[in-house]
């Protein structure tokens, strides 16, 4: 039942945040999955069902309660992850799946290592983020 609600819940959020951003905010979709390979209307489910958008700004997303991870605004122009890798597609999957080890040895720490995300789920999440322009 619990299950049903969050999914019931994530659906309505994603119906919400897909009309917000067809006035607000640049998306190129066809972008993000051709960088990628994933998909980015799946990645913005895939965002709020990992509630990424708890600590990070994300264009499209309407709910961002405590934002103590950068925004990601404008993240297809971004040129470094972390300021430490190059935004590429394989290694903005590799972060979001793996935040602890990327970040191991630089004096930053991360929150998203409770993250769990999958590689399918970081595949359509990088997808979704190199969509926003």
């Amino acid at each position: 039942m619990i299950a049903r609600c969050k999914k019931l819940s994530a659906a309505l959020i994603l119906f919400l945040a897909m009309a917000l951003t067809s006035c607000s905010e640049k998306f190129d979709y066809d972008k993000g999955a051709s960088m990628t390979g994933g998909n980015p209307q799946a990645g913005m489910e895939k965002i709020i069902l990992h509630d990424c958008h708890s600590c990070h700004v994300i264009p499209g997303i309407p709910i961002n309660r405590d934002s103590r991870g950068p925004a990601l605004k404008h993240w297809a122009s971004h040129t470094m992850i972390a300021k430490k890798w190059p935004n590429t597609p394989e290694n903005l999957e590799d972060f979001i799946e793996h935040p602890e080890r990327m970040l191991h040895g630089t004096g930053l720490k991360s929150e998203m290592t409770m993250s769990n995300v999958k590689p399918g789920d970081a595949k359509d999440i990088a997808a979704y983020l190199f969509s926003i322009e």
